[in-house]
């Protein structure tokens, strides 16, 4: 008797006497299922293959895959199980499984990685194809050979240095083949704009003697030097300079100034410029001199 008869006479009949229910499989690829039940086994490769299997049995299908080649999954009866090398039916009717092999994909190519490190007192942002963003990511993995062209865009107040690493050089922007790992640093100055602040203080002293010039200077670098003028009316009897230093905010500084012999008594005035190092400089501020 066929198969396809017996598989229909055995669909028919509900009976005691039916006690086999047809299970069949379907590979295929490169890879083999193999499986044996009360009743029947299987041994399919890359084709169909079925067998009468005693009622309220299990049969365990395997799906094994030919060297180099991959189990891709089941399907039909055995979806449940997924990748899963075995599947297990119930022979309760029936069932019909199918079971896929391929061949894997090739390994991903290798990669280069690029990254980006800012360096120096300024700020600046830098970008580039291919996913360099200097804000949040500042390294990528890229396709050996691949070219990624960076721009460096310094923040207000900043100023662009210069490249160093991946053969860049002079500009905002660099062009950089990846053929290893590869670091690329970008350099942005701080561009002090602000002017630094002075404030005097009324000081005193007598003929002769020396007297404390006291001011307050502060600039954003932390640096300064000061230039003193003292003078009673349109003349000008002395000056002080004071070299370039550290300066904090409220701090009082003094400058030591020696009152000439030959100075009258009463109100003098003495004035300050500070200066910082890029140049800037202050409003003048001034203070009474009182010769005692």
């Amino acid at each position: 008797m066929a198969i396809a008869a017996l598989c229909a006479w055995v669909v028919s009949n509900a009976s005691a006497r039916t006690e086999h229910y047809l299970i069949t499989v379907t590979a295929t690829g490169p890879g083999v299922v193999t499986g044996s039940g009360d009743g029947g086994s299987f041994n399919c490769s890359n084709s169909t293959c079925s067998a009468l299997i005693r009622q309220n049995t299990t049969i365990t299908l395997t799906a094994t895959p030919d060297d180099g080649a991959q189990f891709t999954g089941w399907g039909g009866a055995c979806s449940d199980y997924g990748t899963d090398s075995q599947c297990t039916l119930d022979v309760s009717g029936p069932k019909d499984a199918t079971a896929g092999f391929g061949t894997p994909p090739p390994p991903p190519p290798p990669k280069d990685t690029l990254t980006v490190v800012k360096a120096g007192t300024g700020t600046g942002y830098v970008g580039g194809n291919g996913g360099i963003d200097c804000g949040p990511t500042c390294s990528v993995a890229y396709s050996p050979s691949s070219q990624v062209k960076l721009l460096a865009v310094p923040d207000d107040g900043s100023t662009f240095a210069g490249w160093s690493g991946g053969g860049c050089s002079a500009g905002d922007s660099c062009t950089v083949t990846v053929t290893a790992d590869t670091q690329v640093t970008a350099t942005f100055t701080h561009v002090d704009r602000e002017p630094p602040h002075v404030q005097t203080l009324r000081a005193s002293g007598q003929p002769g003697a020396l007297v404390s010039l006291r001011f307050r200077a502060y600039d954003d670098s932390g640096q300064s030097r000061e230039l003193l003028t003292i003078s009673r009316g349109k003349a000008t009897i002395g000056r002080v300079s004071v070299p370039l230093g550290a300066v904090k905010y409220r701090h009082v500084y003094t400058a030591p100034w020696r009152v000439p012999k030959t100075a009258k008594r009463g109100d003098a005035l003495y004035c300050a410029v500070a200066v910082d190092a890029a140049g800037n400089r202050s409003k003048r501020s001034c203070s009474a001199l009182t010769i005692i």
